[in-house]
């Protein structure tokens, strides 16, 4: 799998575990010491969801890339609220 297709499991991922109610998304890690689950890990990238507090980290992008994602996740939580 290339970079691209990886972003789009990326994305794809993080629609699976989208719910309505889901904090944010971040590309650093909380300082908090919040539980968090690996649920995808690839070559480049790594998701991990915080399933107490609903939110997901995301490592191993570009900030073009970081931009890419928020904005498909942003139209998921536009998507919910229809």
């Amino acid at each position: 799998m290339n970079r691209e297709e990886e972003l789009e499991k990326v994305k794809e991922t993080i629609k699976d575990y989208y719910s309505e109610g889901n904090c944010s998304l971040y590309n650093t890690r909380n300082i908090a010491g919040d539980i968090m689950t690996t649920i995808f890990k690839g070559k480049y990238f790594k998701v991990d969801i915080c399933f107490t507090y609903s939110y997901f980290e995301v490592f191993g992008t570009t900030s073009e890339e970081f931009k890419e994602i928020r904005s498909f996740y942003d139209n998921l939580e536009g998507d919910s609220n229809e």
